[in-house]
């Protein structure tokens, strides 16, 4: 069963992101180096700055889910959702509170991301 409490908030979604990113160890998404230190935070997300190249960047740099207006939290609930459950994206809008176009637009990203085969969200 999946602990949804890792759900229940931005934070704790944020946390479980960094976690499972950096598993094998944190480097930087733009020059691959592991020379990186910790550079403050932006809201719930550790920012880090790479030594070697100066960028500064967070646990959803370079992920699907930066740049999104959707909270981290929403997004792995509507991913987990549909692919667990079959839940319709139409249900989806209506418990999480997100508009049916960014949640199709996301979850059509999630699914090129995968490489999936097209998938009908009818």
């Amino acid at each position: 069963m999946f602990p949804f409490e890792l759900l229940s908030s931005e934070a704790s979604a944020a946390n479980l992101l960094e976690q499972v990113r950096w598993r094998e160890g944190l480097c930087c998404p733009r020059c691959r180096s592991e020379s990186v230190i910790k550079h403050g935070s932006y809201r719930e997300y550790q920012r880090y700055l790479c030594k070697d190249c100066d960028r500064t960047f967070n646990d959803k740099t370079g992920t699907i889910f930066a740049h999104a207006k959707i909270g981290l939290d929403k997004l792995l609930f509507a991913f987990y959702s549909l692919l667990r459950f079959n839940t319709s994206i139409r249900q989806l809008d209506a418990e999480i509170d997100v508009s049916y176009r960014s949640l199709r637009r996301r979850v059509e990203q999630f699914a090129r991301t995968l490489d999936a085969p097209d998938i009908s969200l009818v």
